[in-house]
This record gives structure tokens, sequence and C-alpha cells, in this order.
């Protein structure tokens, strides 16, 4: 399933996701968690909110996505993904209260082009997306409504695989610019980060497929008006997953996603309809 990473040219892909993801934190995090579905998946990004105040805090979230990826010739395809959320949050407050909410997420728009086809040697990949509208950073999830941002993260990637059938090596890298945005009277600035993913796919058979690897993070410090309120470091995510093609215009993917941070850990599990339109 390997080779659906670029649509074909003036072809239409409608990709339709369903992530969730057990979020749990033992610490006050300001800024809102910001994922995607799979290291190979880099247009659909998600960003969590986060609960302010809150020293503890189990959260579910629920997204719903959809990506329409159209190929402009052979080695260019643009896409454009808009998500909606809901999310359920259990804090640990004076009052253990709970919080709930659903919304739109965010819409972005991107590219990616095939520099080099596999051959001799690995194909390459590269894309870039940014976040055009998401909703503001609110101070309690209920303070949301009808608060955006603009332009307010930018992500590049590059992608290699290689095939030695029946296994196709992959390997994904990464880089998320976030700018500075308003939280409240205050201006917070996100840490960057870098990703770096070596995965395996392994063909059961024509039709099957499962994956596994990791998923290795730098972030860079968060800060609220210049100060430091989160520190940098480095994480690893545990990735498996499996492919079905149902048949020729459809396939269906799972990816399990296990994390653990020196803020949170996360584990996701994520659904993805993509179908071949014309």
């Amino acid at each position: 399933m390997i080779n659906k990473m670029l649509t074909q040219k003036h072809s239409l892909r409608l990709d339709v996701l369903i992530f969730y993801a057990n979020i749990q934190k033992q610490t006050n995090v300001f800024a809102p968690v910001i994922t995607t579905s799979s290291p190979t998946d880099t247009s659909s990004i998600y960003s969590i909110p986060s609960i302010l105040g809150v020293q503890q805090s189990n959260q579910d979230f629920l997204n719903f996505g959809l990506n329409l990826r159209y190929g402009i010739t052979k080695d260019i395809e643009i896409f454009a993904s808009p998500s909606f959320f809901y999310q359920y949050s259990n804090l640990s407050d004076s009052a253990f209260s709970v919080e709930d909410t659903y919304d739109f997420n965010n819409f972005n728009m991107g590219f990616v082009y095939q520099v080099k086809s596999e051959g001799k040697y690995p194909s390459l990949l590269v894309g870039a997306t940014p976040i055009i509208i998401s909703k503001s950073i609110p101070a309690s999830l209920k303070d949301s409504k009808n608060k955006f941002d603009y332009f307010k993260n930018y992500s590049f990637f590059a992608t290699s695989y290689y095939t030695v059938d029946p296994i196709v090596f992959v390997l994904q890298g990464g880089f998320s610019l976030n700018l500075q945005r308003y939280l409240d009277d205050h201006m917070l600035q996100i840490g960057n980060t870098l990703n770096l993913s070596p995965m395996v796919y392994l063909a059961l058979n024509p039709y099957t497929s499962v994956n596994f690897g990791i998923n290795y993070q730098y972030k860079f410090k968060d800060r609220l008006d210049g100060s430091i309120i989160a520190h940098q470091g480095s994480s690893i995510a545990y990735l498996f997953g499996a492919s079905y093609e149902v048949n020729p215009s459809l396939i269906v993917s799972v990816n399990i996603n296990n994390l653990s941070t020196n803020l949170y850990t996360s584990n996701s599990v994520s659904v993805l309809f993509s179908y071949k339109i014309k």
C-alpha cells in the first residue's frame, strides 16, 4: 500500500480518517499537543487542546478528518484537509470536574513532490503544509467557540522508501514550525519539533500489508511571555499498523501509536478509508 503515498496524475482520492487518542497529563501543559495519525500521513495534522491550570488530567480526543488529494502530474500532488473534534476531559482540580466540547479543529493545504522515483536507489518525496486556520488556545474548552488562529503552524517533510520484495523500508523526517500566538492576554510560543521515523512494511499477500516502526521526536522549549514553561526534550513513539485493499479503489488502514514524553503519555488508534474517486 506504500505506492499510494502519491496520487496518480489527474486522479482524485478522498481519505476519511477517524482518529482517537487517550492522553494522560501529570503536569500543567499550556501548549496543545500537535500530532498526526501516523508519520507517513503528513497531510492530516491535529491540535489537541490543553486544560490550563490543571496539574493532572485524562483526556479522550476523537477527531474526524477529510483529506482531498489530487495528482497534478505524475510527480506532484496537492491536498486539502479539514477536521473536526470531540474532547472529553476528567480534571484533577479542586472539584474533580469534567469538561467536554466538540468543534472545528483546523484546515490545512499542502503539496507533495516526488524528487526521485524508486529504481536502483530509494525514492525521495518532499512536501509542505501550513495550518491555514485552527482553533485558538482557550483558558477553558468552553471559551473556545468562534475563536481562530491563522497560519500559526507550518510543517515540512521528506519521505524515502526502498523495496526489497516483499519488504518496503521507509524513512520519514519532518520539521514543524510554530509561530507565536495569543493565550488570553499572554503571548505563547509553542516549541518547534523535529521528527524522524524509520518504518518497515511487509506485504503478506497482494492485498494485505502490516507495518511497524518508531517515531523519534525532539521538541524545543515552550515559552509564555518569554519565560520557559516547558523544557526541550526527546521522546520515542512505537508504531504498529495494517492495511487491506478492499478493491482497486478502496484501501482501509489501521494504525496504533504509543507515546510517552516528559509532559504526557498518549495512546492512539486511527482508521483510514482511502477511496479513489477517479
